[in-house]
């Protein structure tokens, strides 16, 4: 049977030697004005972002400074932004934006070209139905975690379009509690909590869906996040907390092709990076492309906790399984303040003699990787 194996060997070699690594590169790229524009209702600033496009090869982020933005209404209202970082703007306080009412975004470049949105509609949107998760395997990826689904749902018929943004948190804590310090030659009580600490994170994918071709304008389980147990957002408590958008149709068909140019990248069979025109024109020159879509829609939100009893069963890892401490006599700490390590705390191994223990940053201050600011809605 040797046969069969040199054959299978010789077919491998013919496979992987004829194959030859692709490398597109970006030609024909222009220096073409971004902006990322939604005007929504909540309780924080309007905010704009400029900047320039850069080659699909480069991960560069070019701010377009210096411009002159503003927020007009149909009836005339104006609501100028100030820079408040090179190419963010920024309006002073929040605005409330009136449903039903057109909106239009100006742009004034420092080079003197003048962008316009086109008027778009604030547009009311339903309430979540339900967001919610079940604990689900993917047997293909050898994964387990949790899903979350969204259910919306429109009794009046109107929406029909929808987007979704997501922002998660997790709480984690370090392997040992630092309750001691080394400053200025001194030992000190640690006054900073730096054993419990909450990461955030949120969503990079477009999504969206639409209910156009049904009867009634409902949406049920969309799968908008995977959550695996393969990394450490579970192990305590997660939460969970999506914002939902209504849609016109034009934005809706812009966020679809959007996303067809940016999500289904891999093979030369898949789309690829292509320019999405979006809603804002040069007005001296129309042929002129500006990259972005301005938007306006009343923002609904539902927030979803999972704590680690919800999903029994599952193995989460523990980031720290390598921590150890070290124990020395105070005439060491000196030299382990030198080498980087941080106290702990200290042990009384006999009558008024005492030991130190140390460890490495990573073993002991969560705020390296998240903060400790206890979140309003923890």
């Amino acid at each position: 049977m040797n046969w069969i194996y040199i054959f299978l060997f010789l077919l491998m070699v013919l496979h992987f030697g004829c194959v030859e690594e692709f490398d597109p590169s970006s030609k024909g790229h222009e220096n073409l004005l971004v902006v990322e524009a939604f005007l929504s209702n909540d309780d924080e600033n309007f905010i704009v972002m400029l900047a320039r496009s850069t080659p699909i090869d480069t991960n560069a982020v070019i701010p377009e400074w210096g411009a002159d933005v503003s927020l007009v209404s149909l009836l005339g209202d104006q609501f100028d932004l100030f820079e408040t970082s090179s190419g963010t703007y920024e309006s002073n306080g929040p605005i409330y934006p009136v449903v039903g009412m057109d909106y239009q975004l100006k742009i004034q470049t420092r080079n003197s070209k003048t962008y316009e949105s086109k008027m778009v509609k604030m547009r009311d949107t339903p309430p979540i139905k339900d967001a919610y998760f079940k604990f689900e395997e993917i047997p293909s990826a050898g994964l387990k975690g949790v899903q979350f689904y969204i259910d919306t749902e429109d009794p009046n018929n109107n929406t029909w379009f929808y987007r979704w943004e997501w922002e998660e948190t997790w709480i984690f804590r370090v392997a040992f509690r630092a309750n001691l310090k080394y400053e200025d030659g001194e030992i000190k009580d640690r006054e900073e909590d730096i054993f419990t600490c909450w990461k955030s994170g949120r969503s990079t994918s477009i999504e969206i869906a639409t209910s156009k071709n049904l009867s009634k304008d409902i949406i049920n389980e969309y799968p908008i996040n995977y959550v695996s147990s393969e990394t450490d957002r579970l192990s305590q408590r997660y939460s969970f907390n999506v914002k939902q958008y209504s849609l016109s149709e034009e934005s809706y068909n812009y966020w679809k092709e959007l996303q067809k140019a940016t999500e289904n990248l891999g093979t030369l069979f898949d789309p690829q990076p292509s320019i999405v025109k979006g809603n804002y024109y040069n007005v001296d020159d129309e042929n002129e492309i500006i990259l972005g879509y301005f938007d306006a829609a009343v923002v609904r939100e539902q927030r979803v906790f999972v704590n680690r009893a919800d999903i029994p069963g599952i193995k989460i890892p523990y980031n720290y399984a390598n921590c150890e401490d070290s124990i020395v006599s105070k005439y060491l700490i000196p030299e382990m303040d030198e080498w980087g390590w941080e106290m702990i705390d200290e042990e009384e191994v006999a009558p008024g003699s005492f030991v130190y223990h140390f460890s490495t940053n990573y073993c002991i201050d969560c705020t390296i990787y998240g903060t400790n600011t206890r979140p309003d809605f923890w």
